[in-house]
């Protein structure tokens, strides 16, 4: 199976922070819809899922699973049935490591990093931060409040969005690697 051609645009997007000191255990699901103008398609749309600390991130092709409080992980593509293991460094932007209901303590520079303004995005109440991430560029970030989750984040040209969201419940099995899955070389793994 080939790289897909946006994999290599999204994780360098990721935002590298360390270390999370709490894992949000609300159930709730929400549309996610990521802009990367440099990519054909440029709109990818997709779900995300938390459940009791568990993160599923479904947008195509591949599919994101999280065990906040285990700090592991599959980034899976179905179409192939593959994966390889991730970490807290792969989904921090979704689940960007807060104290006490700020990035900044764990922002690569601290320093640089502020609190903007609050805003209500869909009806939530939120807070925008503004910080520089390991690379020294401007990263904006938004979370929501009450769960401690991004609902939004802009980078360089890449927007994530997470709308529309609602509680529900799901399925234990939405958390888990499904059998019969084959792991990646671990080389193919590490340039990510």
């Amino acid at each position: 199976m080939l790289k897909p051609r946006l994999l290599p645009l999204l994780l360098p997007c990721l935002l590298s922070f360390a270390g999370c000191n709490r894992t949000p255990n609300a159930e709730f699901t929400g549309d996610i819809r990521m802009v990367t103008p440099f990519t054909q398609p440029s709109v990818h749309t997709g779900k995300l899922y938390m459940s009791k600390g568990r993160l599923r991130v479904e947008l195509s092709p591949m599919v994101i699973v999280y065990i906040a409080n285990q700090q592991k992980g599959w980034e899976m593509f179905p179409e192939g049935k593959q994966y390889f293991d991730i970490g807290e460094k792969q989904v921090s932007t979704y689940l960007p490591p807060m104290t006490n209901g700020s990035p900044c303590p764990n922002s690569p520079r601290r320093s640089a990093c502020k609190m903007v303004a609050k805003e209500n995005i869909e009806g939530r109440s939120a807070t925008e931060w503004e910080m520089l991430n390991q690379h020294a560029e401007p990263v904006y970030l938004w979370t929501d409040d009450k769960l401690e989750i991004a609902v939004k984040w802009h980078i360089e040209n890449v927007t994530y969005e997470l709308t529309s969201i609602h509680q529900g419940q799901f399925s234990n099995k939405m958390f888990e690697l499904p059998t019969g899955y084959t792991k990646f070389p671990a080389a193919w793994s590490k340039g990510f």
